[in-house]
């Protein structure tokens, strides 16, 4: 297998040198991989799996996505709310836009923490 592999990548470095066309480089590829032999299964006894109902439009949704969800848009209320709060009291933006990311960072960690547990 690993010889066929290095024959392939060996065919596909002539074809971007520019040393075989694309004709050739399809004619040599479909040669090298017609030339591998089928595996048999004759002595092995395969049982074959039952067919599968395709799954159904109602699935039921994992609880970590809608805690990652629910987390996310709590954090962005509070951020919001911070940044809105500490506008209007200090009427600096460079203070507001650093205490909003600092309780991002807080609640992202919390929220990490509880999801751990």
């Amino acid at each position: 297998m690993t010889a066929m592999l290095r024959e392939l990548r060996d065919l596909d470095n002539r074809l971007d040198r520019g040393l075989i066309t694309q004709s050739e480089y399809a004619l040599r590829r479909q040669a090298l991989i017609e030339s591998v032999d089928d595996a048999s299964t004759g002595f092995i006894k395969v049982a074959t799996a039952p067919a599968r109902k395709p799954p159904t439009a109602t699935r039921k949704r994992n609880s970590a996505s809608t805690t990652w969800g629910l987390g996310t848009i709590i954090c962005l209320f509070v951020v919001g709310a911070c940044l809105l709060l500490s506008e209007l009291l200090f009427a600096n933006l460079n203070l507001a836009l650093t205490l909003g990311v600092t309780v991002l960072a807080a609640l992202t960690v919390a929220l990490l923490r509880s999801l751990e547990e």
